[in-house]
């Protein structure tokens, strides 16, 4: 009997952790109101979804020697600084989704991370971070969608994937192509 009230208790606690984690999205952001809630992922965009423990890989700064959109510190122990290039080809490890941001400004999600490398924190930008390449999107760009369709047309046609393989993927890339 203990053992099946065991069991009961781990089943309601899984089913209740997933009860309670949310998925943000985007379009959540654009109706002026802040969304409320602990968030577990996010939708981007480009339709790439971020789940809280992911690895995304820092890319380039866009400016010469920082980036605009990462911010590294906690301003508790380390001041919040703007990361240096040195930072470029890093993982980062996803701890926390935030929303920032006003009703007058807009709101956009904030990712904190985990430096894989030492003991460093930081701050990213999510949206702004992808649109100038500081971080590499889950996602894929419209020339990388379309150039990996035209692959798996090239694929169709030698016969080495089947016409429902084909519309899979097509339907696959279809969000991704503009």
């Amino acid at each position: 009997m203990k053992k099946v009230s065991n069991i009961l208790i781990v089943l309601l606690f899984a089913c209740s952790t997933n009860l309670f984690s949310q998925e943000l999205k985007y379009s959540d952001l654009s109706n002026g109101v802040k969304p409320k809630g602990d968030y577990t992922s996010y939708v981007a965009k480009d339709g790439a979804v971020y789940k809280i423990g992911d690895k995304i890989r820092i890319g380039v700064p866009s400016s010469n020697k920082t980036f605009a959109y990462i911010t590294e510190g906690d301003g508790i122990l380390l001041p919040i600084t703007q990361l240096l290039a040195s930072a470029s080809g890093q993982n980062a490890a996803i701890k926390r989704i935030d929303i920032e941001g006003s009703k007058r400004t807009g709101f956009n999600v904030s990712m904190r991370c985990k430096g894989l490398t030492g003991l460093s924190n930081y701050s990213i930008q999510l949206e702004n971070a992808i649109e100038t390449g500081e971080i590499k999107s889950f996602g894929m760009t419209s020339d990388e969608a379309l150039s990996a369709l035209k692959k798996a047309k090239d694929k169709l046609d030698l016969g080495f994937i089947t016409q429902a393989e084909y519309d899979s993927l097509k339907v696959a890339y279809k969000p991704f192509i503009k």
